[in-house]
């Protein structure tokens, strides 16, 4: 069905034209090349019709498998929809003097994609409005016909220039407008009258309204080009930055494309050919994305990552698998525009004599002989001061964060040129360390100052064991950023726990291995082996050469070594077995290494992304942490002894209780008293009288951070299964489960919950909960049907990074229970499965509880077997083993 012929009025706007969530915001043309005609993908002797478009579009696919890919493959793109269009105007009787037909946007720079909009403006004189119906049927629907992205307006001179005013996206738009067909002569009028009105007298106020568009693309789509899932044309790096660049050198300069911006000296040679090709790269992705995905799609999903790895023959190798190795050239290819850009974008605020809203001052402050504050950035006044004193490319840097301030653009182009000075004797130099140490520690800009040293290539020479890590992608829905700059993050998130978390922060002798330590924590990754022992390897090797004490150097191994423990522990971990708790503090040691690693596993879980900290987790670990702090001030102190203290709890639930009773108190088993508040005790009891003329007790409460279910009801084979299986069908996502059983045979579990889809406690429909458990436990409900139905549709297209499946057991970390946990794909519906498979083994499960180790989930168990001790037969555990591992696959 075609678009309503009235829709191209001439009055139409360009915005409504073109939406901003879906337009192309064009750029300028580069140099051209001589176009390659592998076979005759266009012709001017053929009929243009919507058939004979497609098909030629469909050859056009056929030359990228054969391996046209690039430029080029715009360029042919460009050319086909050309001799198109010409031939359909051309063909037009009423398309007469008056009339122009414009390409602008992407196509107006000959850089149409596979499936981007064909952009398109019908120029006309005013007395040509009565032809403009037929012209429009003529040249846009057989487009339409074809299938084609059509993003078309019709206007004259005028409006052209009163929608540009109004418009900047439009405005940039026109800067790009290439003619097709028509009236030459019209066509160049609006270039003139463009140029006197918004070119002309107009550069300073054309760089601040592209400043502030940039800034806003670059906050929605990402400030750093180091995301996971980058957007190939909107993020910072990509290759909408390259047409602002372009843009701006177009309107200041008066420069047409980037070999002019060599040839001006804006670009040196070496940036020149970096830039070139890391923007030929984009240019490939991005015609890959578009033909697999056969839509336009610019964002570089994992699905999409994994196949494009492939497709270019990306091998695994030993520490980093194949997209891994694609990834990281892709960022390298981001960071090179990005850097370039910012480089770019700060010279001409120089140039125009203005500078950023975020400039503190213009006056001028000496720091040190040879490094200057003037106009908001740290400069070196002369480039030969670098080698007579290299100890300034970490000065620079010191200074910047003492004040806060950036480093100006030549000073860090200077920086970049000469970082041969940086060596083996400069990395052993104290001077040095003390200078780096200090810069890890200032508070006022840490990760711009970071960032800035990563980026000038300061951070990797100075530590060559952090060059590993460059742009070194981790393919799993968990890290948003690449190591390297997680690792950036996480010093800075320190920095803030240095006031949120004060009294902990007080303890820390030496703050300066926290902050390094943060820095350094998963150095060791990249190896194919167990970052953290690697990690604290290296961390030694760089302690070493920056000459810390032997007390820095064992705060700063065993935090490295151990950054994973306290939140591993935290979340997989039965947090109310002393046994456990006495081990942990005794691995431990201290109060002081207790802090640096509660420390380092907030903000290290924080840096890695929106969704891996949050209230359950924090409160999980500040929990373990108070635990062992309590047992390392009491060390000397003898074993405790629980008898007093089940004694007074008793007591207590017996107030509660106004001095009576229904259960008898002393059969209730010690570690069901030891795991809850005599009043949530209380509560239990009161509600187990229900299970008089009731099936089943379900009381949901709203906890801090997650929902609580209390669950009552009596004892049956397969119980704790069903449970699972109706919070995977209620949408819910379990984190813990408390398990109980009393003498007399009531169950009274506790389980911790969240919702899959964020609502809130009182949109979750509690009733049905409470409905389909009902039916479940009283074999009335196919959970292993509904759960395959409900969750096959929502798994249909989406992204599988699947690790394999590992299962671990443990006999050592509980005096009482066999431990055993599952490392599987996280999916829903995963709970169900492994606990089924444990109750044919007629497993009990006592304890439960979901933590996440990088893209996967970990179920974890205390268990017991059928006559309620360890499992620790070998051949047995084997078996139990397979069948986890069967369970755990995705179907």
């Amino acid at each position: 069905m075609h678009p309503p012929s009235r829709t191209y009025r001439q009055n139409r706007r360009w915005q409504d034209l073109y939406p901003t969530s879906r337009r192309s915001h064009p750029g300028t043309n580069r140099g051209k090349r001589r176009r390659r005609h592998l076979i005759p993908v266009h012709s001017t002797s053929e009929p243009a019709d919507p058939a004979n478009l497609r098909t030629r579009r469909e050859i056009l696919e056929v030359l990228w498998r054969q391996g046209l890919k690039g430029r080029a493959l715009l360029e042919e793109h460009t050319h086909l929809i050309d001799t198109h269009l010409r031939q359909k105007f051309t063909a037009c009787p009423a398309a007469a003097k008056g009339l122009s037909l414009v390409a602008v946007g992407g196509y107006g720079r000959s850089e149409l994609f596979p499936f981007s909009d064909i952009d398109l403006l019908l120029l006309h004189q005013p007395e040509q409005e009565e032809a403009l119906t037929t012209v429009t049927e003529a040249i846009f629907y057989p487009l339409w016909d074809a299938g084609l992205e059509v993003g078309h307006s019709v206007r004259t001179i005028d409006t052209c220039l009163s929608d540009a005013a109004e418009d900047f996206f439009f405005r940039v738009a026109l800067l790009d407008a290439r003619f097709i067909a028509g009236d030459k002569s019209l066509f160049d009028q609006l270039q003139s009258a463009y140029q006197e009105r918004f070119i002309l007298g107009q550069r300073l106020s054309f760089l601040e309204d592209m400043t502030c568009h940039r800034d806003e693309r670059h906050r929605r789509f990402g400030l750093h080009s180091y995301r996971l899932e980058p957007h190939i044309k909107e993020i910072r790096g990509g290759l909408r930055d390259i047409q602002a660049m372009l843009w701006t050198a177009k309107v200041v300069f008066g420069l047409k494309d980037l070999c002019s911006l060599r040839d001006a000296g804006l670009l040196t040679e070496n940036e020149h050919q970096r830039f070139e090709g890391a923007w030929e790269k984009l240019i490939e992705i991005r015609n890959r994305l578009h033909y697999i995905s056969s839509r336009k799609n610019d964002q570089l999903y994992f699905e999409h990552q994994e196949e494009i790895a492939k497709a270019l023959n990306y091998r695994n190798t030993k520490g980093i698998i194949a997209v891994e190795h694609f990834m990281r050239e892709v960022h390298t290819h981001l960071q090179t525009i990005a850097a370039t850009t910012d480089l770019f974008f700060e010279h001409v605020f120089d140039v125009l004599n203005t500078q950023p809203a975020t400039a503190q001052t213009d006056d001028t402050q000496e720091l040190e002989p040879g490094i200057i504050a003037r106009k908001g950035r740290i400069r070196l006044t002369a480039p030969e001061h670098l080698a007579d004193n290299p100890s300034f490319l970490l000065k620079i840097f010191y200074h910047a964060a003492s004040a806060g301030l950036p480093v100006h653009h030549l000073t860090r182009k200077i920086i970049k040129a000469n970082l041969e000075l940086l060596n083996d004797e400069l990395r052993s130099n104290r001077q040095m360390a003390r200078l780096f140490i200090n810069i890890l520690c200032q508070d006022k800009a840490p990760q711009s100052v970071l960032e800035s040293m990563l980026e000038c290539g300061v951070l990797t020479a100075y530590l060559p064991e952090f060059s590993h890590l460059k742009s070194l992608a981790q393919h799993d829905i968990y890290h948003v950023f690449t190591v390297d700059l997680h690792l950036l993050q996480t010093v800075t998130i320190l920095h803030q726990l240095a006031s949120d978390q004060a009294n902990i922060f007080r303890i820390i002798t030496a703050p300066h291995m926290l902050y390094l330590a943060g820095l350094l924590h998963d150095i060791g990754k990249g190896y194919g082996v167990d970052h953290e022992h690697k990690g604290a390897e290296l961390a030694r090797q760089i302690g070493d050469r920056l000459g810390l004490d032997v007390h820095e150097q064992e705060l700063l191994n065993f935090t490295v070594a151990n950054h994973l423990f306290l939140t591993n522990t935290a979340l997989r971990r039965d947090l109310d077995d002393a046994g456990m708790i006495k081990r942990c503090a005794e691995r431990i040691g201290s109060l002081e290494k207790l802090a640096l690693l509660y420390l380092i596993s907030i903000a290290d879980a924080m840096a890695t992304g929106p969704t891996v900290w949050n209230d359950w987790k924090a409160a999980l670990l500040l929990d373990l942490y108070l635990k062992i702090a309590l047992l390392l001030e009491k060390t000397g102190e003898g074993p405790q002894d629980l008898s007093a203290g089940i004694e007074w709890i008793r007591e207590k639930v017996l107030d509660r209780l106004s001095g009576s009773s229904p259960v008898d108190l002393t059969m209730l088993p010690d570690d069901y008293l030891l795991n809850f508040a005599p009043e949530e005790i209380a509560d239990h009891i009161r509600e187990s009288q229900k299970l008089r003329d009731q099936d089943l007790i379900v009381v949901p409460h709203d906890r801090d951070g997650h929902w609580s279910i209390l669950i009552l009801t009596r004892d049956r084979p397969g119980l704790l299964t069903k449970i699972f299986g109706v919070i995977s069908l209620n949408n819910l996502r379990l984190l813990a489960a408390q398990i109980f059983t009393w003498p007399d045979g009531t169950v009274v579990d506790v389980i911790n919950v969240q919702s899959v889809y964020d609502k809130s406690h009182a949109d979750q429909d509690w009733r049905q909960f409470s409905s389909d458990l009902q039916k479940a436990i009283n074999h009335r409900l196919g959970l292993e049907y509904r759960l395959r139905q409900k969750h096959q549709s929502s798994r249909k297209g989406s992204a599988k990074i699947q690790a394999p499946a590992k299962v671990v057991f443990d006999n050592e970390a509980s005096d009482t229970y066999t431990i055993i946990e599952v490392y599987a794909t996280n999916q829903p519906g995963i709970a169900y499965a492994i606990s089924r498979t444990l109750t044919d083994f007629q497993i009990n499960v006592f304890r439960a509880k979901i933590g996440t180790r990088s893209d996967q989930v970990v179920e974890v168990f205390y268990v017991l077997d059928c006559d309620e001790r360890k499992i620790t037969e070998k051949d047995v555990l084997e078996e139990i083993r397979q069948s986890l591992l069967h369970s755990a696959q995705l179907p």
